[in-house]
């Protein structure tokens, strides 16, 4: 019988076109929270800077690299997809190829790749599941006689973490620290002095950020108010406890810990006790509410902390046989937990599919917009202001940014600002309620409401009073100038 053995670079070359086309295929309806990225980057993209302009709870390069992207194709939905799903990809192609590596299993590795790319996160998280796979490849090739300029690399995506998302770098500092320390456990010196290089490197990088912050808001005042939001987003998602789901989660990477603790003496120790530590972190905070709907979150990183336990602990023979019978029940729950691939298959042909996809989200169709009924809003709001106006606090929901130093700062900017129109989703009284400063500058600099009931009773618009003048939109009956 032939067997195929797939080529080293090839294999996870086609995990990842694999990852890219599934999700592709897969789009349906695009989050809430992936439409607050993208109007930041858009922002970006017409002048305005994070902090400097609009509030930022710590996450600068998520919309930057967006910026980046409309900035050369387009500020189109669609670009903004694809590069999220890209992140995906190499996410992917990473899993499958630290998997098999760690594992010596050509089928496990297929196998993780396969639940990795069922499991596929919300499209706005493809950073958080990119990030710690990037940190766990490079602390698998990192040994003893590693350069400093090893220590460097670690410290730079360190860096790059932190910039996507401040969290994110609490979990590779996590892995990095352990695996440095225990790598040259037997020279504490030497371990200690790459400790402090991996850290001087890690804010060198992040210097130039830090020092932008300082000039436009403060370190300590914006790491406040990032750390208020944190806050306030915990209370918002808190569940009701762990579910069964998480223990069966947590148990790999402790297990990971365990078997490392057995076997001190393996070359692997070091990275697995560095991911494990760095897994065991991230499974404590992003599985905190809903598990099932978390889980993808931290599937890669679970598969290849497994992957390098069997590695240590069963045969290759066991370990191609659990593959095959994890990755089925894994694939089963998923298919009943996330977006399944059956989706696709209703759909018809593939080209017929990827062609509706491309086409939603070129002309951001109402149909892939969070709430669908509200796209003549969107719409209006496209049409009937000018470039240099800003639509005011749309993105504010009761419960966030209510300490008096975040309404201050938002007081600044509107005041420095053209402001097109204010968008109260949960109507007047809501908005009142949780930010009467702001409502109070609405009221007073010339702003006339409007109720947008053909869209939703409780929605308001507030609008320049100088537009009242103006003929009606006949999708919204707002008065529009265009």
């Amino acid at each position: 019988m032939v067997r195929w053995h797939p080529s080293p670079a090839v294999a996870p070359l086609l995990a990842g076109i694999a990852a890219f086309a599934y999700v592709y295929l897969a789009t349906g309806a695009i989050e809430n929270d992936h439409f607050i990225m993208l109007a930041r980057a858009h922002q970006v993209v017409y002048g305005d800077w994070p902090v400097r302009d609009f509030e930022d709870p710590g996450m600068p390069l998520a919309y930057l690299v967006s910026a980046a992207a409309a900035a050369l194709f387009g500020p189109t939905l669609l670009v903004n997809v694809i590069a999220s799903i890209l992140f995906f990809a190499v996410t992917a192609a990473f899993t499958y190829l630290l998997t098999r590596r760690l594992s010596g299993s050509t089928i496990a590795a297929i196998a993780a790749a396969a639940v990795t790319i069922a499991l596929y996160p919300r499209l706005y998280n493809t950073t958080k599941v990119v990030v710690p796979v990037i940190a766990m490849v490079l602390a698998w090739r990192y040994t003893p006689a590693s350069p400093i300029r090893h220590v460097a690399g670690m410290a730079f995506w360190t860096a790059i973490a932190f910039l996507l998302r401040h969290d994110y770098a609490v979990y590779v500092v996590l892995l990095n620290v352990v695996l440095l320390a225990l790598t040259h456990a037997q020279d504490p010196r030497e371990a200690a002095r790459r400790i402090t290089l991996y850290a001087v490197f890690a804010l060198l990088f992040s210097a130039p950020w830090l020092i932008y912050v300082q000039r436009n808001e403060g370190v300590g005042e914006y790491f406040d108010a990032a750390l208020r939001f944190v806050g306030d987003e915990g209370r918002r998602t808190a569940g009701g406890g762990p579910q069964p789901l998480f223990y069966a989660a947590v148990a790999i990477p402790v297990a990971g810990v365990v078997v490392c603790w057995r076997r001190r003496a393996s070359r692997m120790l070091a990275p697995l006790a560095g991911s494990a530590v760095m897994l065991l972190a991230m499974d404590a905070v992003f599985l905190r509410d809903v598990t099932a709907v978390r889980l993808p979150d931290v599937v890669a990183p679970t598969a290849i902390v497994a992957s390098a336990i069997a590695g240590l602990t069963m045969t290759r023979r066991a370990i191609d046989a659990a593959s095959m019978v994890l990755a089925v029940v894994l694939l089963v729950v998923g298919i009943a937990v996330a977006r399944p691939a059956r989706a696709i298959v209703r759909a018809g042909a593939l080209p017929e599919r990827a062609a509706r996809v491309t086409a939603r989200l070129r002309h951001a169709a109402p149909e892939i917009q969070p709430v669908p009924a509200r796209a003549p809003l969107i719409a209006y709001l496209s049409r009937c202001t000018s470039s240099g106006d800003r639509s005011g606090l749309p993105s504010w929901i009761p419960g966030y940014y209510e300490d008096p130093r975040d309404v201050a700062r938002a007081v600044a900017r509107l005041n420095r600002e053209r402001v097109g129109a204010v968008v109260m989703v949960d109507g007047p009284n809501m908005f009142a309620a949780s930010w009467p400063e702001l409502d109070r500058w609405v009221r007073g600099h010339g702003f006339d409401e409007y109720a947008v009931a053909p869209i939703d009773a409780r929605l308001r618009v507030w609008l320049p009073h100088d537009r009242s003048g103006f003929a009606l939109d006949p999708a919204t009956q707002l008065p529009c100038g265009a």
